[in-house]
């Protein structure tokens, strides 16, 4: 399950350049924050006001940080300076956001933002917990991140905040071609979809999408860019609505002077009005793919560099191999259910069907696994025995198949 939490202003009021705020708590050149990867993410745990602690997704693909939950700022009396619109990024709908003065975030006791403003969302439109199984109040993007040389360390799970100026690339680091948009890092990757040909992408570096490559394809392109195998697939939950497209294999990312071969692609098509929101945007790098380097990205001189993990960057993409997309819930978030399934899939020609409520996987009941978990087995080698048992209308059922490629 992905989310692409990228936010299309329309409002110049919205472009919140702070620079002047942020208090460095000791003596520290660099600042360093542990996250947790949730279902790809990156999720730190951040104090509001002081008082209320959250947790906030790093989103370089995003221009604000966002406060998710209005009732947060509510119960804080926190000022509200206007209301505007924001762009969904479905690229059609519109939603009510109000722009929050006065607020504090402070970062694992090593990082104090006073008096930020934050956009502050009318509804939670992402519904995060639902697809990653875990609490997400916000997102913490480039308006904060801008400040510093920030450096993705995957390997140790931390977030290096350097002062500009501080940092200096290793013997093993690469410089990848990028250009800045309002603070937002673009690369330029040459990809190959089908292996006839490889033509540089401007990719949005976005370390708010848990995904591998997002493309998009555009009128009479779209049969050029799809590879010969894809499957129709949800690709996300994003503000304003579900993105739909499909999903296949892109054949030869280069990357850091490294190959990258069979790369899972989604594709989403886009009419020519959506790409007007889109700064020339032709697709997203996610998590799944920048966690096999070391990343830095220097906001000032608008540089990025990557640096290969050891040999991780050759791992295999992995793809479900079930065909079932599946959404957490209730009580805990251990309550999981099925929110789509692919047509001819394993899990379709078992009988399992939209709706149904995932009680047990291979024996063991489900209240005893976090959703990261389920989705692994669903991922299993091909041919692999996965046993589910489900409720549909008060009644409880079992099926079984075997996982097996889908593309």
């Amino acid at each position: 399950m992905i989310i692409l939490p990228i936010l299309l202003f329309i409002s110049q009021a919205a472009g919140l350049a702070q620079r002047t705020d942020l208090k460095i708590l000791g003596k520290h050149k660099r600042i360093e924050l542990p996250f947790f990867m949730e279902n790809d993410f990156i999720v730190i745990e951040v104090l509001l006001d002081n008082i209320v602690p959250v947790r906030f997704i790093i989103d370089t693909g995003a221009e604000n940080t966002i406060l998710l939950e209005k009732k947060l700022t509510d119960m804080l009396n926190v000022d509200y300076r206007r209301t505007f619109q924001v762009r969904g990024s479905d690229v059609d709908n519109l939603l009510t956001a109000h722009l929050a003065t006065g607020v504090d975030l402070r970062l694992a006791d090593r990082l104090l933002a006073r008096n930020r403003s934050i956009l502050v969302l009318g509804e939670n439109y992402f519904d995060f917990e639902r697809l990653t199984g875990t609490s997400i109040q916000g997102i913490l993007g480039a308006d904060f991140l801008m400040r510093f040389t920030v450096e993705f360390d995957f390997r140790r799970q931390v977030v290096i905040l350097h002062e500009p100026n501080d940092w200096d690339p290793s013997k093993r680091h690469v410089e990848v071609p990028a250009e800045f948009v309002r603070n937002r890092p673009y690369l330029h990757i040459p990809v190959s979809v089908t292996g006839t040909d490889s033509s540089p992408r401007r990719l949005l570096l976005d370390s708010g999408a848990g995904l591998t490559l997002l493309m998009h394809t555009f009128g009479d392109s779209t049969d050029v860019d799809l590879p010969q195998l894809t499957v129709p697939t949800y690709i996300a939950n994003g503000l304003g609505g579900n993105l739909q497209g499909s999903v296949g294999r892109a054949r030869k990312i280069a990357l850091a002077d490294k190959q990258l071969e069979n790369v899972i692609t989604y594709f989403q098509p886009l009419d020519t009005i959506g790409l007007r929101y889109l700064n020339g945007r032709e697709g997203i790098i996610g998590n799944q793919i920048l966690r096999r380097f070391n990343v830095v990205i220097n906001y000032n001189f608008q540089k990025v560099w990557l640096q290969p993990e050891g040999s991780r960057w050759r791992n295999k993409f992995q793809f479900d191999r079930s065909g079932l997309t599946v959404l957490a819930g209730g009580h805990n978030l251990r309550t999981y259910t099925v929110a789509s399934v692919v047509p001819g899939s394993p899990a379709d020609l078992a009988g399992l069907q939209v709706r149904d409520r995932i009680v047990a996987v291979n024996g063991k009941s489900v209240g005893f696994m976090t959703l990261s978990g389920i989705l692994k087995k669903l991922v299993g080698k091909p041919g692999k025995r996965v046993k589910i048992r489900y409720a549909r209308a008060g009644e409880y059922q079992v099926v079984r198949f075997k996982l097996r490629d889908l593309i």
